[in-house]
């Protein structure tokens, strides 16, 4: 029931009671429904009249419970499901949003095609015909936004996908990159972490990444997230372990003015290592896994930078034009060096982490006429216009849409690739820290319509696609790549890795 990776985090301890997921619903517990997916039961279980949960969570007008067990137990697609009587959950509810709520996953959006989806479809059959003569060289980049616990939307549309091509998404993908969460979530993939599982470790441990702090800056320990980070990724291991893909985890050296973009990668060119410092490369046999992602996801304000490094969403919230570059850069390199690269970008996959709606701030003008001491008359207008400000730069900091997405995609496309992007409109705010189940449910509800009605096709397309392309054969075991056999004790501050700057 519970797997190698879970029972590293106590899940098995922390949810070791049976759920009755028909219990859970009548006593409108969602804490009980969340408990019954972290522990893996089914949830198509019938009563004796052939009621499922959705039935009844529909007919006692559970509505949070309704969205939870669409997504919780998405691929089982409940809602279409009939009972004894032939009648689906919508049929027994009453109230009018709940109707809504399952009406929106099967109602399909119908849209024209812009230029650019018409282009993208147009490469699409052009690869595939390609690929159906000589395919070896085709490799998959897989890039992944940052944002938080927002991570659980990224995971959604990964096993969406994984789903439709029907065998592990990373048995496809070649190259992977991430920043912040992104970047844990990439490095899951690459050490064998099944996608669920992955889903399943954020919910158990978001309250122990967002703890929150005895002081007032930064708004979370560090102790809670480097301690998961070695639980699940192994306190030794290092990147250069992660063989069965070229991961590229991003990070800023926030020690020097300006700043710094660093990357940590589990390959390196196949040159002297006696070059790598001056080709930009650190010896990946020398970064352990874990310290490389708490990098990556030392956001500002959440949490203190680690050994000088902060969050890559600094310079590349969106890492689809790096890791484009990181490929050509590898190839540049080891063909001058006589090493033959002879691998092609076959297609590009850009997931996010959804599309926050626009809120008006009031100003972020600080006047001080003057100077400290007039903060005394309009001091409430000052530190609200400074908290306007910061959160107008950090906004700014971690874009991941607009310009990078087009970028990339004319990038892709100039080179006759096939360019793929994800990622939801968000009905409300989602701060990255927000850990309420009920949040995070709303938002993956609203994702999971997302999925069904806006990029069902898109994602049809991608899977023939990548079905075209040669799978990945590299063995990617987790219990091999992280060393643990059984349970491994955790250390705070594990010695070996290399001090970079």
């Amino acid at each position: 029931m519970f797997s190698d990776v879970l029972k590293r985090i106590n899940a098995h301890e922390t949810y070791k009671r049976h759920i009755d997921i028909f219990h859970a619903v009548t006593y409108d517990n969602i804490d009980g429904l969340v408990a019954a997916f972290v522990r893996n039961q089914p949830f198509d279980v019938r009563d004796k009249n052939g009621n499922t949960v959705l039935h009844l969570a529909a007919k006692l007008n559970r509505r949070l419970l309704c969205r939870a067990i669409c997504v919780y137990a998405s691929h089982l697609d409940l809602w279409n499901t009939k009972n004894n009587e032939g009648k689906q959950p919508i049929e027994l509810a009453e109230d009018p949003n709940i109707k809504r709520d399952l009406q929106s996953l099967s109602t399909v959006r119908s849209t024209v095609d812009s230029h650019h989806m018409a282009y993208n479809k147009h490469l699409i059959e052009k690869k595939i015909k390609e690929n159906s003569e000589n395919n070896q060289n085709q490799k998959v980049v897989l890039s992944l936004d940052g944002g938080g616990l927002r991570v659980v939307l990224q995971c959604s549309i990964l096993m969406a996908i994984e789903r439709e091509i029907g065998e592990p998404l990373r048995n496809r993908v070649h190259w992977v990159a991430g920043t912040s969460c992104g970047g844990i979530m990439a490095s899951s993939m690459s050490v064998g972490i099944d996608l669920s599982d992955a889903l399943r470790i954020y919910i158990v441990i978001r309250k122990r990444i967002f703890g929150g702090n005895t002081q007032m800056f930064p708004k979370h320990s560090s102790h809670g997230i480097e301690t998961c980070l070695q639980e699940v990724m192994g306190p030794k291991t290092p990147m250069a372990k992660c063989t069965a893909h070229k991961l590229v985890v991003t990070t800023a050296k926030v020690t020097l003015a300006p700043p710094q973009l660093i990357l940590f990668r589990s390959y390196a060119p196949r040159i002297d290592p006696k070059e790598f410092e001056q080709l930009g490369y650190f010896n990946p046999n020398k970064i352990l896994l874990w310290k490389a992602i708490r990098c990556t996801s030392a956001a500002p304000v959440y949490f203190q930078s680690f050994n000088g490094m902060a969050d890559g969403a600094i310079f590349c919230n969106n890492p689809c034009i790096m890791v484009m570059t990181e490929f050509q850069k590898l190839k540049k390199i080891e063909n001058y060096r006589g090493k033959n690269n002879t691998d092609e970008i076959g297609c590009v996959v850009s997931i996010g982490t959804g599309i926050e709606p626009s809120a008006p701030i009031n100003g972020i003008d600080i006047n001080l006429t003057h100077g400290i001491t007039g903060i005394t008359g309009n001091w409430k207008e000052v530190f609200a216009n400074a908290k306007n400000l910061i959160t107008v730069f950090l906004y700014q900091c971690t874009s991941s849409h607009n310009v990078h997405v087009g970028q990339s995609r004319e990038w892709c496309h100039s080179m006759q690739v096939p360019f793929f992007r994800f990622s939801p409109h968000l009905a409300a705010p989602f701060e990255l820290d927000n850990c309420k189940i009920e949040d995070i449910t709303n938002a993956m509800f609203d994702n999971e319509v997302y999925i069904r009605t806006q990029i069902n096709q898109q994602i049809s397309d991608l899977c023939r696609l990548l079905k075209s392309m040669p799978r990945n054969t590299e063995p990617c075991q987790y219990r091999k790549i992280t060393g643990y056999g059984g349970s491994q004790k955790t250390v705070d501050s594990p010695d070996g890795g290399q001090k970079v700057g």
